[in-house]
């Protein structure tokens, strides 16, 4: 009995001696299991790597992303070339090649820690001492796409081999988002007075430039993070976007950005796969807090709730939009997500203008200004002066061509405005709805409120993480209230990609190739 149980022990024993290193091996404080699950995920998927994505750009003048000055070529350089810091689907600054920055309290300085494992294509580490370079180049450069991420820094110095420290004028919440700039190797581009083949970190390698013809990209298959699937991407050259639509049309390349809704039906028909994309084009009904009627908060409240927003968005975007309920986009990380909205609301509406007129029989007269050359905005004026024409207001729909309109808009011409404004991801509503703005600034309808300026600084003033979304959310609480806009959308555009892409894109308006590491090709064996 006794020689059974100790034979039973030493099995239990041998079990355990094993267990233990199978999990010590797969542990290791979760840094190496993590690494080696990502080596393993990348070598197990290797079979899947193949195929050609072609698609149009624009003949670069450049091919240093940090000189460059045109968007759509800044589209085609990110596959080349990482960021600093990157901006994710909830509009918000994640770590990329820093693996992280903090912040000082005051707001005047942030540390950068860089990762130590990101590789140049030619295989030389990326160091502080590159980052600096890029800063550099940007600052000394005529003209570039990210000289505005560094119209706020005072200096900028090596701590060491990974670390950095940046220094600004004055205090600011931005600072996490003006990190979004490609870096490039100092090695490689402080020995060339002009590069004609680009050398980054990116997921993509530069392979060949044809002049006037295409660049061909090869996948970086030694890329730090999930590297993809689609081995190839050919950029062929267009002359413009009409081209590049009709070149998707023809089959000639397999990928197309556009905000032009009418390739819509072309598409359907062709079986394209559609992707959109999130943009921060806001669209907005704005007053001016001059007419003596809209400067009442309950006529403004009848106005916003005469608008049919999901009306407008089925209608009038087809669908390519996302309905607004304040100035903070609705996929922001920002966004206030319980606002009470201003659902349509056609009686409630017409009660609210009877309290403020009470027994006056005549109706309010309200001149609506709006840019005839935008489509959207003018079905949407239309629609707005029939509902609000029957609950008491007298509309008259005033349409001009954009320089005209603007010229109005300038002036104040108008008693309420159709309009639009193109934000940075780093939302700042002083420019709207500051009161020293609305003199001599952008803040057109005149409007002017205390408590809304220090809600306003206070955003731009607020450095970390949670004080900012405390303070965006007080921020939208208030304008909500006060209602000097009524929001309407944030509109979206669309990729349009051959059939034989695979997988999900994400696309952004500042990455159009977000997520194509997920995405493959069918590859015809």
């Amino acid at each position: 009995m006794l020689k059974y149980n100790f034979k039973k022990l030493f099995k239990y024993i041998l079990l355990l001696i094993i267990f233990s290193l199978v999990f010590v091996g797969c542990n290791n404080d979760g840094k190496t299991n993590k690494q080696d699950k990502e080596k393993s995920t990348s070598k197990t998927n290797v079979s899947k790597i193949g195929g050609e994505l072609i698609i149009g750009t624009k003949a670069p003048e450049t091919f240093n992303p940090l000189l460059n000055i045109d968007e759509d070529t800044d589209q085609v350089l990110k596959l080349i070339y990482d960021t600093l810091v990157n901006i994710d689907e909830n509009i918000k600054p994640v770590p990329n090649i820093a693996e992280s920055w903090k912040v000082n309290d005051i707001g005047t300085a942030v540390n950068i820690k860089l990762r130590n494992d990101v590789i140049w294509h030619d295989g030389q580490k990326l160091t502080a001492e590159d980052v600096i370079y890029s800063m550099d180049t940007i600052r000394n450069a005529t003209a570039s796409l990210y000289k505005k991420n560094l119209r706020n820094v005072m200096s900028y110095a090596v701590i060491d081999e990974y670390n950095l420290k940046i220094v600004y004028n004055k205090p600011a919440a931005d600072i996490p988002y003006t990190l979004c700039f490609p870096i490039i190797p100092k090695h490689y581009y402080d020995t060339k007075e002009v590069v004609i083949n680009p050398l980054g970190s990116g997921r993509y390698k530069f392979t060949s430039y044809e002049a006037q013809k295409q660049i061909i990209l090869e996948l970086n298959e030694k890329y730090i993070n999930n590297a993809g699937y689609i081995k190839k991407i050919t950029a062929k050259i267009m002359k413009d976007k009409t081209v590049e639509e009709e070149a998707f049309k023809q089959n000639q390349i397999d990928f197309i950005y556009t905000d032009k809704l009418n390739m819509q039906k072309y598409a359907s028909d062709k079986k394209s796969r559609q992707f959109t994309s999130l943009t921060m084009y806001y669209d907005f009904v704005g007053f001016n807090f001059n007419n003596q009627y809209l400067k009442d908060k309950k006529m403004r409240q009848a106005v916003a709730y005469s608008i049919n927003k999901n009306e407008y968005l089925d209608k009038y975007y087809l669908g390519f939009a996302d309905i607004a309920d304040t100035p903070v986009h609705p996929k922001s990380w920002l966004y206030l997500k319980d606002v009470v909205k201003y659902n349509y609301d056609k009686g409630r509406a017409e009660k609210l203008v009877t309290e403020v007129l009470k027994d006056k029989k005549d109706k309010v007269k309200l001149r609506l200004l709006v840019n005839e050359e935008n489509y959207q905005r003018m079905n949407i004026a239309n629609s707005l002066k029939s509902e609000l024409d029957s609950i008491g207001f007298d509309v008259v729909v005033e349409k001009y061509k954009i320089d005209e309109y603007m010229q109005k808009v300038d002036a104040g011409n108008f008693d309420i405005l159709l309009g639009g404004w193109k934000f940075s991801k780093f939302q700042d509503f002083t420019f709207m709805f500051n009161s020293e703005e609305a003199d001599v600034g952008k803040n057109y309808g005149g409007y002017k409120d205390a408590q809304t300026d220090l809600l306003l600084e206070k955003t731009f003033l607020s450095f970390q993480e949670e004080d900012m979304r405390v303070a965006y959310k007080e921020l939208q609480k208030h304008i909500h209230d006060e209602l000097p806009y009524v929001s309407i959308a944030f509109r979206k555009n669309i990729i349009y990609t051959n059939p034989k892409l695979k997988g999900e894109l994400k696309p952004l308006e500042w990455n159009i190739f977000n997520n194509i590491e997920e995405c493959s090709i069918d590859v015809i064996k």
